[in-house]
């Protein structure tokens, strides 16, 4: 016989278990190093304000060909990557979305493995990359997560509100769910 108790953790866990990326995402998308890539929600898409350490991270109108980041594998976690900053001169700092005292801005790399600078790409479908255009989804319906936080990143609902980090929810669309684009 099943204590309320024990009733109750089971309930807890099987929540737990729909609102975690990992248990119900499907694939990590498979990126050479240095893939242009579009991060997009809806009409909107991560950037940034600047090119320039602590630019904020925020939402921008949605360019699916026009690439924001290179995607750069890092070992901080399973299908994680570090985005660097495609806008830059040769002689720039490479500049990387960080997590910085709660918000997220760029920074120079440092070490990726810290976690501050990895992010894991957890989608419900994934395309070959030789097979998609420019332009093209090569991630669809992802929860971008922070290695640091475990966390998912939430886009903001209007051009120029913050890229924030939050907890996972389980809706299956949204905020939280973004497609990769091919740029």
């Amino acid at each position: 016989m099943f204590s309320i108790v024990s009733v109750a953790a089971s309930l807890l866990l099987a929540h737990g278990a729909v609102a975690n990326p990992i248990a119900r995402g499907a694939c990590n998308p498979a990126l050479s190093s240095g893939a242009a890539i579009s991060i997009g929600s809806g009409n909107l898409e991560i950037g940034y304000t600047g090119s320039v350490p602590s630019a904020a991270i925020i939402s921008e109108g949605l360019t699916t060909n026009s690439a924001e980041f290179f995607a750069i594998p890092a070992t901080i976690e399973n299908g994680g990557f570090v985005l660097q900053v495609v806008n830059q001169d040769n002689h720039s700092p490479r500049l990387f979305p960080t997590w910085v005292n709660g918000t997220l801005e760029l920074e120079t790399l440092v070490t990726p493995e810290d976690g501050k600078q990895g992010f894991g790409f957890i989608c419900s479908s994934c395309s070959d990359p030789s097979t998609v255009g420019i332009g093209g989804v090569i991630g669809a319906s992802c929860n971008v997560v922070s290695g640091w936080t475990g966390q998912c990143l939430q886009i903001g609902s209007a051009v120029g509100d913050a890229v924030t980090v939050a907890n996972c929810a389980d809706l299956g669309s949204g905020s939280q769910y973004f497609d990769v684009y091919l740029a």
